[in-house]
């Protein structure tokens, strides 16, 4: 990892199974911020959770120090948000007042939806071993749901939802490698999509923190 110059660390659970850890650090990445990181278990010590909590308000990772703790933030949009209006270039969210709103219409989606599917799919079977049972009924109206929705944003070229990567493109890509990984994909279009985002240099990085990888 290269020196950290922007004083900025962020914080990721053990384990690496989190979507919103893989959000945050794909958003310093795709950034090419240089970055510290801490990695806590969960459940958190009460001291390392105080610690957090009194610089973050909310304890729960991800979260971002910036500025020798000058600001810091939990919630993994927030911190993209942050991100992208303290160092603007490469921006992580479109162009265009209507391109950003639909992302961000997305991302709000991908966070309170899905519980289901989450659980049937869960990150682990992504990066590790399929899971082979059948979805529940629920998960699987979920993952159809999932999958009308990508279909709808995803261009007939496959390439990325708005002309340009974008945040959004990551979050969509985890969640459809929730289907493709455990072979419940129905549509080549989200396949191919959804490998190719993984192909991303920011996401390759990630993955090298899995244990499994390492």
């Amino acid at each position: 990892m290269p020196e950290v110059g922007p004083d900025l660390t962020l914080y990721a659970e053990s384990s690496w199974m989190s979507p919103w850890v893989f959000h945050a650090m794909i958003a310093l990445e795709e950034k090419q911020l240089p970055y510290k990181l801490e990695v806590v278990s969960l459940p958190m010590a009460p001291a390392a959770r105080a610690a957090l909590q009194s610089k973050a308000v909310i304890a729960t990772v991800p979260a971002l120090v910036h500025a020798s703790g000058a600001i810091a933030l939990s919630e993994s949009l927030a911190i993209s948000e942050y991100l992208d209006e303290v160092f603007p270039t490469p921006p992580l969210f479109p162009s265009g007042a209507a391109a950003r709103a639909r992302a961000r219409q997305l991302l709000l989606y991908l966070r309170t939806s899905l519980h289901a599917l989450r659980e049937a799919r869960p990150t682990s079977s992504v990066f590790g071993r399929p899971i082979e049972r059948p979805m529940p009924d629920k998960a699987r109206a979920e993952a159809a749901e999932l999958e009308r929705i990508a279909l709808a944003l995803i261009p007939e070229d496959g390439g990325p939802l708005f002309g340009a990567w974008s945040i959004a493109d990551a979050d969509l890509a985890l969640a459809l490698m929730r289907l493709v990984a455990n072979h419940d994909a129905s549509d080549r279009r989200i396949t191919a999509y959804a490998v190719a985002q993984f192909d991303r240099k920011s996401v390759r990085r990630f993955v090298a923190h899995l244990p499994t990888s390492r």
